[in-house]
């Protein structure tokens, strides 16, 4: 009975979605927050098709200046190579994601690890203070190093601006684009029992209406050091029995007739890859060393989840790429130096 209390309560909920998020999209310049039960309308509405929120996003988020599409120049980019822009693109659209053939340079994997290894990270779960990453004897599964931490590097920087990641996503998602977030976090052996908390069972994430991930691997990952993992096609489509918005154990994919479909994306330290993760997704939990992963993310509308706007020291570069695409890197506004 309660789910087919949810089920009716969901179509209105869509409605009063559409209604809020056109709202949010007609100011000038982004509301500082979405109400808390306009997020869960729109999670909640997302149960009826993993493509819903594009289609939202298409028909609500249209007012936008005449530089919304601007980008800096995509041959800057040292973490992807602009010739797969294409092949990216097609990757995604038909199984929800694509691994780059270009790997990074390690000097520049280097310093971002080096940076993680000396930066406070926030042991998740534990309620303790952030601390050092304490590598050698993690307490738990998950160790986030927050936004404006990660900041700090310059190469972090880099990659949160990346001209060529918001070319791929414009292009996928066919409208302008906004970084709307940069995450940053270790993966240890000890998150078996916090499968849930650490994001390690399959789940959409539902924050954004139209978005897509970019995430790049800065240690050697392999099939025991937790990969990530994605159910091929399922930005597409995903059975009923899997639309529910929160985790999802493996038994129930593979009741779905799915598992051979499940892929887990293994690669070296500089691999990158693009996911759209309102498909079914999970970090695996590591069993032979740890996983340190750099991601960042580009939506159509800041409506949705509560995001920041990080005050940091931004490079040269980022003060350069800012100019050339404020709409884009509008959250950097103040740090990067420039009105937009």
């Amino acid at each position: 009975m309660s789910e087919l209390v949810e089920s009716a309560l969901r179509v209105p909920r869509l409605a009063r979605t559409i209604a809020a998020a056109r709202g949010f999209n007609r100011h000038a310049g982004a509301p500082a927050a979405t109400a808390g039960q306009q997020q869960f309308n729109m999670r909640s509405a997302m149960d009826l098709h993993p493509r819903l929120g594009k289609w939202i996003s298409r028909s609500v988020v249209r007012r936008a200046p005449a530089d919304a599409w601007q980008l800096a120049d995509p041959d800057s980019s040292r973490f992807f190579d602009a010739d797969e822009v294409d092949a990216a693109v097609a990757g995604i659209r038909r199984d929800g994601f694509h691994v780059f053939a270009h790997i990074v340079p390690s000097d520049i994997t280097t310093a971002i690890r080096e940076h993680a290894e000396r930066a406070p990270a926030l042991a998740r779960g534990a309620d303790q203070p952030a601390a050092v990453y304490p590598r050698q004897q993690p307490l738990v599964g998950r160790y986030d190093i927050e936004e404006t931490v990660a900041l700090q590097c310059p190469a972090v920087q880099e990659f949160a601006t990346d001209p060529v990641a918001a070319l791929i996503s414009q292009r996928y998602l066919n409208q302008p684009v906004i970084m709307d977030e940069v995450a940053f976090w270790w993966t240890t052996t000890q998150g078996a029992k916090d499968a849930n908390l650490n994001a390690q069972m399959f789940h959409q994430d539902r924050d954004r209406l139209s978005f897509l991930k970019f995430f790049v691997y800065l240690t050697d990952v392999t099939p025991d050091t937790g990969p990530h993992v994605y159910l091929r096609g399922s930005h597409r489509h995903i059975p009923r029995s899997l639309r529910a918005d929160g985790r999802i154990g493996d038994d129930s994919v593979r009741a779905a007739g799915l598992w051979d479909e499940v892929i887990e994306l293994t690669g070296p330290a500089g691999t990158v890859m693009a996911v759209d993760t309102i498909g079914l997704h999970k970090g695996k939990t590591p069993t032979a060393g740890d996983r340190l992963a750099l991601e960042n993310e580009f939506c159509t509308s800041l409506f949705g989840h509560d995001y920041e706007r990080p005050e940091f020291t931004a490079t040269p570069l980022t003060q350069e790429r800012f100019e050339a695409m404020p709409w884009v890197l509008q959250r950097y506004a103040q740090s990067a130096g420039a009105q937009h």
